[in-house]
C-alpha cells in the first residue's frame, strides 16, 4: 500500500521535481526576461538601476507555526523583502524563494506556502524567477527581491537626511507587536494578530517618496526609534519625534487593556517606538518638499548628536530588535 493512502504526502514521499512544480506556481505574466523560472539562473533583462535585497525567516525565531499558517509565512516572507526594495524609492519587479523544509513536511503545506509567496508577490507587481529547495530539522524561507529605478533616478539611502527635514511615516506602528502579544496570550484571530502574521508594505510609497524629493527613507523593521536612530547615525543628525503626531491604532490601546498592562498607554507607546515588523517606510523630507499620501509627519531632523532620538525632546534609548540579539 501506498504511504499516500494512509497519510497526506509529504516532501520526502514526492521528491524534489514534486515539490519545485508547486513552489513555481501557475504560469503568470511574462517579465519580459531572457530566462525565467526553472533553469540554472535567471536571465534579468536590462535595467537602469536594479535593487536587490535579501532576508530570511528561521522557524522558531522569526515565526512559529503554531501561531500562523504556512500561507502567511509564505506571504510575510515576500512582503518583508519587497518593503527593503520600496525604501530604496524602487518597486519590486522580481523575487527568488530558497526554501528548507524537513521531509515529513505535507505537500498541502507546500501548496499554502506556494500560495502565499506567488500572492504576496503579485500584490507587489513582482513574479517569482526562481529559488532552491533542500531539506533541514526546521523551515527556514529565503527571498531575494529584486526591483528597478527609472534612468537617472536616484536610489533613497539611509545616510541622506539633512538638519532641518520633517520626518515622516507610513502606516500605524506598534500594530505587530500587539499582535505579537496577543498571540503569546492565547488570543488568536483579530486584526492585529493578523498585522504581525502578514505585514503590508505600502506598494508604491517608496517611489512616491523619491519623486516628492525625499531626502532619505528606510523601512521600519526592527522598531520605529531603532530605525530611526541608524538613519540619523548614517546621515549625521539627531532627530526629534513628538508623540502627538504619531499615528497610533486605537486597537492597540484596547490590546493593552485586554492584556491587563498596568499603564494602557505606556504600553501602547512602547509598542509604537520600540515594536518592530510593521514594515512601514520612514523618511525625510526637504521644508518646503509636499510630503505625499500614505505618510504622516511625525518629527524633525537637527543638528544635534548623531544618531541621537529624544521624543518630544527627552532622549529615549531604542528598544526594538537587534538580529545579533533579539528584543531589547
Amino acid at each position: 500500500m501506498s504511504p499516500s493512502t494512509e497519510r497526506p504526502p509529504t516532501v520526502a514521499d514526492v521528491g524534489e521535481a514534486a515539490v519545485l512544480a508547486v513552489l513555481s506556481g501557475p504560469r503568470g505574466p511574462d517579465a519580459g526576461d531572457p530566462v525565467g523560472n526553472g533553469d540554472d539562473a535567471a536571465v534579468l533583462g536590462p535595467a537602469a538601476a536594479t535593487v536587490v535585497t535579501t532576508d530570511m525567516l528561521v522557524e522558531g525565531t522569526h515565526f512559529r507555526l503554531d501561531l500562523t499558517g504556512w500561507g502567511d509565512v509564505g506571504r510575510r516572507a515576500v512582503a518583508q523583502n519587497v518593503s527593503d526594495v520600496l525604501a530604496m524609492g524602487a518597486d519590486c519587479s522580481r523575487v527568488l524563494v530558497a526554501l528548507a523544509v524537513p521531509g515529513e513536511t505535507t505537500m498541502e503545506q507546500i501548496r499554502e506556502l506556494s500560495a502565499g509567496i506567488h500572492g504576496e508577490a503579485a500584490r507587489s507587481g513582482a513574479v517569482v524567477v526562481g529559488g532552491d529547495l533542500t531539506s533541514a530539522r526546521i523551515v527556514i524561507v529565503g527571498v531575494t527581491a529584486i526591483g528597478t529605478l527609472p534612468d537617472g533616478a536616484r536610489p533613497l539611502r539611509i545616510d541622506g537626511a539633512a538638519a532641518g527635514d520633517r520626518v515622516a511615516l507610513t502606516g500605524s506602528p506598534g500594530r505587530s507587536a500587539a499582535g505579537l502579544a496577543l498571540l503569546l496570550a492565547g488570543h488568536t484571530d483579530g486584526p492585529l494578530q493578523q498585522a504581525h502574521r502578514v505585514p503590508v508594505p505600502p506598494i508604491g510609497s517608496g517611489r512616491a517618496a523619491r519623486l516628492a524629493g525625499a531626502h532619505a527613507l528606510t523601512d521600519v523593521s526592527d522598531g520605529l526609534l531603532r530605525d530611526l536612530a541608524g538613519l540619523a547615525r548614517a546621515s549625521g543628525v539627531a532627530a526629534d519625534l513628538v508623540v502627538d503626531a504619531l499615528p497610533v491604532d486605537p486597537r492597540l490601546r484596547e490590546a493593552a487593556a485586554l492584556l491587563g498592562a498596568p499603564d494602557p498607554d505606556a504600553q501602547v507607546l512602547d509598542w509604537v517606538l520600540d515594536g518592530g515588523e510593521d514594515h512601514g517606510l520612514l523618511g525625510t523630507f526637504p521644508p518646503g518638499a509636499a510630503v505625499p499620501e500614505g505618510f504622516t509627519v511625525i518629527g524633525t531632523i537637527s543638528g544635534g548628536v548623531p544618531g541621537e532620538v529624544t521624543v518630544d525632546g527627552i532622549p529615549r534609548v531604542p528598544g526594538g530588535w537587534d538580529s545579533a540579539r533579539g528584543a531589547n
